[in-house]
């Protein structure tokens, strides 16, 4: 079968968006690696948040170290654990179990990074909040993208892996293309979708390359 083309009207992909200047590293892997040996969460907290100081954009809601919260998320350490936990009316349920503390940090950036980059931001203020949310959905997939590379490239990538995932499995849902392999396989289809948060084009290209060797 040949390869279905975009279809861009009344589309995500019809939306063009201004780039950002490229991501730079701000927490080197080697800096996460001070995190593995720690046990107590109160150590872990100060030491993550201490990390965070580095990135270029500011964390405004951390979640509960090692206590009950009674909403949001909340985070377990032990010998064993190395849990997120989502709080909400009084229960919770696991979001995420980390290997280890690298794994958990990951996790706990990925849900408190903000929402959208500038670029992704203005393109919001355009839409509506409820015609428009599969728009919006894209726009944060995008934005995680961006916004986690500003952490480390292994971040940036692992997100990469999964938002693209989610890409290509939407424009199948939206009748553009007939397999999320197929969908993958249009180059002009994911670079659109990478850069709607104002990732540049040719570091979209470098990352675009670097999930079709994964």
């Amino acid at each position: 079968m040949a390869e279905s083309k975009p279809a861009f009207t009344n589309h995500p992909l019809e939306t063009t968006a201004m780039p950002l200047p490229a991501p730079t590293t701000s927490i080197p892997f080697s800096d996460l690696t001070s995190l593995l040996p720690l046990r107590d969460h109160r150590a872990y907290a100060t030491q993550l948040q201490a990390l965070a100081q580095q990135l270029p954009y500011p964390i405004s809601r951390w979640p509960a170290f090692g206590e009950y919260a009674e909403d949001w998320l909340s985070v377990e350490i032990s010998e064993f654990k190395r849990q997120l936990f989502y709080c909400e009316r009084g229960g919770y349920t696991l979001q995420a179990s980390g290997e280890n503390l690298i794994d958990l940090s990951y996790q706990i950036f990925r849900a408190i990074i903000p929402a959208m980059t500038p670029t992704a931001q203005q393109t919001a203020a355009t839409l509506d909040r409820i015609k428009d949310q599969r728009q919006l959905i894209w726009l944060r997939m995008s934005s995680e993208i961006y916004r986690m590379f500003q952490i480390n490239p292994q971040f940036g990538m692992r997100t990469a892996y999964a938002n693209v995932a989610w890409m290509c499995e939407e424009l199948v849902r939206a009748g553009t293309f007939p397999t999320p392999q197929a969908a993958f396989n249009s180059r002009e289809a994911i670079l659109h979708g990478l850069t709607l948060s104002g990732l540049p084009h040719a570091y979209a290209v470098n990352v675009y390359e670097q999930l079709k060797i994964l």
